[in-house]
């Protein structure tokens, strides 16, 4: 009796179902439609941090018009929420029949280059069932992001264990959590603190935030006045989504010089 477990073969493997997965998928289906494909990913569904973050308030923190993918035109406000991006993704995946590569709940544990085969060789297991699964692939594609997703980094400071207090991650915001009366501590000034703090600064008794350096901001309505008056004058939102995106482009090149 053989009891060595199947392996399958692939042209492309490719890791995360999140914007960056997806938008591979999308142009290695319609560049290289001969190649078959998988992928792999660990969560239960599509979205990569969009689907990881659940904290108050959670959106992008740049405009979509570049942010998102330059063959579905963004209809919506230039900053979105979570949720938008997770509809908009989801469009993607069920216009170009995506669904079917993905398999969801895979955890890659390794990956090696057979230089003799000329494959990757990697083990991974479906945390649904767990079986082990073994793909060889000719190209491992990595999009899988930089969070750890399973687990966001919590530093340990002296005296940690002895604070009252609750510590909460945004990772791992608990469902339902009551901020009402509550004295906080926001620790980071960037993209999170600065979408997390305008959302429970009205729940709550009071809302620090504690931060090492300075971070700038820009005020503004969300809103694009070019691609409003674009769409006010009917023109083809392939167009309109272009155009958009090189004046942003443009304009946040010149900032930065």
């Amino acid at each position: 009796m053989n009891n060595t477990p199947s392996v399958e073969d692939f042209d492309v493997l490719i890791v995360g179902a999140g914007i960056s997965g997806i938008g591979a998928a999308y142009h290695l289906q319609q560049q290289c439609p001969d190649k078959r494909y998988v992928i792999l990913e660990s969560q239960a569904g599509f979205g990569g941090t969009w689907r990881t973050h659940r904290y108050p308030g959670i959106r992008s923190d740049s405009d979509l018009f570049t942010f998102g993918y330059g063959f579905k035109p963004w209809m919506g406000k230039p900053i979105a929420t979570a949720g938008e991006i997770l509809s908009y993704m989801g469009e993607v995946i069920e216009e170009n029949q995506l669904a079917q590569h993905i398999r969801y709940q895979h955890a890659i544990a390794s990956a090696a280059w057979d230089s003799a085969a000329q494959r990757w060789s990697i083990e991974a297991t479906n945390r649904a069932t767990g079986e082990a699964v073994h793909i060889r692939a000719k190209f491992l594609w990595m999009c899988q992001g930089y969070y750890r997703h399973s687990e966001g980094y919590t530093p340990e400071w002296p005296g940690m264990a002895n604070f009252k207090g609750m510590v909460v991650h945004p990772q791992t915001w608990p469902e339902g959590l009551d901020l009402t009366g509550k004295q906080v501590v926001v620790i980071g000034s960037g993209a999170t603190a600065a979408t997390l703090i305008p959302s429970i600064a009205g729940q709550c008794a009071h809302v620090t935030m504690l931060q090492r350096s300075p971070t700038f901001f820009i005020t503004g309505r969300n809103a694009n006045e070019l691609a409003d008056t674009l769409r006010q004058l009917d023109i083809p939102s392939e167009w309109t989504h272009e155009i958009v995106r090189r004046k942003v482009l443009f304009d946040q090149a010149a900032f930065v010089r």
